[in-house]
This record gives structure tokens, sequence and C-alpha cells, in this order.
């Protein structure tokens, strides 16, 4: 196979394997020396479809373009009868952070991991204020949790499982008392600000901007942040009437204008619905799940599959 190879031109070649699903890809890899980088280097690098993440035991990814679901095999550190909360923390070059027990950082379709070490104890401060917390930072670069990036940060309830990035900011829904915030961390100066929330509300992102879901039973409402600092922070950009039947949980804001909604009930099967704001439009899909506790708080994240592995994001984890 290796020689026919090196009689057929490589476009052909890639045309040929863009047109494969994923898991064969994966042995295809083994065959020689020269279908590795191929595949590796030249083909995942063209994939950009995007995909869901469910945050289900087992673990499940929405295909929107062959309308599917599948389940992903449990990997080898986790069974089906793992304890805890499955929590997304959000994805990275088809790196996916998994929070379980410990901290995971986790390729969904190769199955190769790298657990992150334990954020080092907090040490006190004679300026560490009681509502106050530490922020630690882990620099996948370096393998090891920064001390100079440490900050302080008035302390909340965090009702977001995963951030929010955008424009060079990690967004978080949070509480404080009685009042709803998002919290915005400056990446580069590890700063944070605060800026108010409405209730029942949703981050998201449109277009690479912040966004924000705001619903309720009878109408929907999707918002763009402004320029950072603006004395008006948002702008709405479209509102439609819900149309949408029984009791559903907004779990994630796709770039495209998508809103991914969980609809579960006693006696019925368990549905994901993404609807989509700019067409009024509705798709259905049907998933199993179990051990859906606090299921208000499910966050789904959008996901674009590659063949990196964790060690190469961060190489100094053992």
């Amino acid at each position: 196979m290796a020689v026919m190879y090196n009689h057929i031109p490589e476009d052909i070649v890639f045309a040929i394997l863009v047109r494969m699903p994923t898991k064969p890809l994966l042995r295809l890899r083994c065959l020689s020396k020269q279908w590795n980088p191929t595949i590796s280097d030249h083909f995942m690098k063209s994939r950009s479809r995007r995909m869901i993440l469910l945050p289900f035991k087992p673990l499940q990814v929405m295909d929107t373009a062959t309308h599917s679901v599948s389940e992903l095999p449990f990997p080898n550190f986790m069974n089906p009868g793992s304890e805890g909360h499955l929590i997304i923390g959000g994805t990275y070059n088809g790196i996916v952070l998994l929070v379980l027990k410990d901290m995971i950082l986790y390729n969904p379709i190769t199955g190769a991991y790298k657990t992150v070490p334990n954020p080092p104890p907090s040490k006190s401060s004679t300026n560490f204020d009681q509502d106050s917390r530490w922020c630690d930072v882990f620099s996948l670069k370096k393998g090891s949790w920064s001390t100079t990036s440490r900050t302080l940060v008035r302390a909340f309830y965090i009702i977001d499982s995963s951030g929010t990035f955008a424009n060079g900011f990690l967004y978080w829904r949070v509480v404080r008392g009685n009042t709803h915030l998002i919290v915005a961390l400056d990446v580069k100066e590890m700063v944070f600000s605060e800026i108010r929330l409405p209730l029942s509300s949703l981050l998201g992102t449109l277009g690479g901007s912040l966004s924000l879901f705001r619903y309720t039973s009878t109408k929907f409402e999707l918002w763009v942040k402004n320029e950072h600092g603006m004395e008006k922070p948002w702008s709405k950009v479209l509102m439609t009437t819900n149309a949408l039947t029984g009791y559903n949980t907004p779990m994630s804001i796709m770039d495209a204008g998508k809103i991914v909604m969980l609809r579960a009930g006693r006696r019925k099967p368990m549905q994901i619905i993404i609807y989509d704001m700019l067409k009024d439009s509705q798709e259905i899909y049907e998933v199993k799940a179990r051990n859906l506790s606090r299921i208000w708080k499910l966050q789904a994240m959008e996901y674009v599959e590659s063949l990196i592995s964790p060690s190469h994001l961060c190489s100094n984890l053992i």
C-alpha cells in the first residue's frame, strides 16, 4: 500500500481521506511514515466541522452535519459507575478539559489523556480579604501552576461549569448575595472585572463576540456584548417568540446563533433541541443519559475533533 501511495497524486489521496470517518483514519496513520503526516498534519487541519459535546454519562457527541448522536467510549480514567458529576471545563485544539474527581486533558477521538495536578494550597497573606479568594492559573506550556499569575477575586457562587472565551476575556455567570453578575478575566493582564447580569440568561459567542441569550416562557432574546468598558454593555440583535413546547433547559449558545436546549420529561424520551434563532427553526435529537442530577447546570460545549495529543499541549505532565 505504501508503494501504491507513491504513485498517487497527493491531492487525490487527500480527496479520498477527507471523506472518511475519523476512527478509520486513526488506524491508517500507522500504515507508513508517509501516511502519518498526511493524515495528522494536512487532513485534520482542514476539518473544521463543529460538533457538540454533551456532559452526560456516558459522554456523548452530536454531529449536526449527519444529524446523529453517538456515545464516546469510557476513557481509562472513568467508568460507568464513576462517582461525581461530569463537567466539561472547556476545549482547545480538539482537547477537552474534563472535571470529575480530577482535572483531565482528554482527546475523545484518540482516547489519549493527561491528568492535571491539583493547584498548590493557598498561602495566608496580610492583604487577604475574608471575602476574596485566590485564582490560580495552570500553564499548559510549563505543565505547572503559575504562582506569579495568582490573583485575588471577590468570593461568589459560580453558575457556569465552564467559562466563555471571547476577545481576550474569559467570562462566567456568578451570584454574589442576591446579585447576578458576569465576572470577566482579562487573560493577558490577569485582571478581573464585573458586569451586571439579567436573570434567566446564558452566555455564549456569536460571530466570535460574547453573546447573551435571555429567555422567558413567551420570548427569546439574543444580545451581543459591546466593546469592553462601554457605558452600554449590550446590544440586542434578535428577538423571537418562544414557540417551543414543554420544559426546556438551555445548555449552550453555538457561534452561529443556535441555542442548544435539553428537554426532559418523566415519561417522555430525553431530547436535545437545537433552535436556530436566525431562521426560527429547530432540530430534535433523542438522547439517552444516566445520573442527570443538577440538570439546570448542565452545559454543552462546541467541539472540533482533531488528532492532537494532550502530550503535545502539555509535554511536562506525567
